[in-house]
């Protein structure tokens, strides 16, 4: 083995010129190649794709979902989930329901202001504001309670009058919730303060 390698290497002639090379090479005049990486040109590309395709269907439907809470306020009536329509009077109020709504007369602090609210014709609201306090009768066509008062309160009180039964709510002897039914109507008187009992019978006998 060794007698066939020197015999190799005696017929390898080196020229001045490789070795010129060689000696170059040895020096560091040739840097070596350097190791590229995998380029993975598809990955941003496809992900600034799906951003641009996600900004685009959210700006379109931006002012669908607007026409949707806020509607046409052209005429003083905001269409969504619910159409709802400012009336100037309990009058007008009951006309735009197509139900009779009632008043409350004997409101038990001093009113500021009173708003009433159609709501698709099938509820209407009285709200009646106070300078820290407000009191809101609500009346459906559909029955049932129409508060949206979800409160999960301790205490219920069911009052007998002379036009009905009505449930009161609220807690240690102070109630905030009133909820009844009118033939098919149903109602509700909500209060932002708690009164006992006595204070709430003399306020729903003054409803008519």
């Amino acid at each position: 083995m060794r007698e066939a390698y020197k015999e190799i290497m005696d017929h390898i002639a080196v020229t001045d010129e490789m070795r010129e090379r060689i000696l170059h090479n040895l020096r560091g005049g040739t840097s070596s190649p350097s190791v590229s990486r995998p380029r993975r040109p598809f990955v941003p590309m496809l992900a600034a794709a799906a951003c641009l395709a996600l900004l685009l269907a959210g700006t379109a439907a931006l002012p669908r979902l607007s026409q949707l809470v806020q509607g046409d306020n052209s005429s003083g009536v905001q269409t969504g989930i619910l159409d709802r329509r400012e009336a100037a009077s309990l009058q007008e109020l009951s006309q735009l329901v197509g139900f009779p709504v009632e008043e409350v007369e004997e409101v038990p602090f001093s009113v500021t202001e009173i708003r009433y609210t159609a709501y698709g014709g099938t509820m209407a609201e009285v709200q009646y504001k106070g300078e820290e306090q407000s009191l809101t009768f609500r009346k459906t066509a559909e029955g049932g309670d129409p508060s949206g008062d979800y409160t999960a309160y301790p205490d219920t009180l069911v009052l007998e009058l002379p036009w009905g039964t009505v449930t009161l709510k609220g807690e240690e002897g102070a109630y905030r919730l009133a909820l009844w039914q009118e033939a098919s109507y149903g109602c509700s008187l909500q209060s932002t303060a708690a009164y006992p009992a006595e204070e709430w019978t003399a306020l729903l006998e003054s409803i008519g």
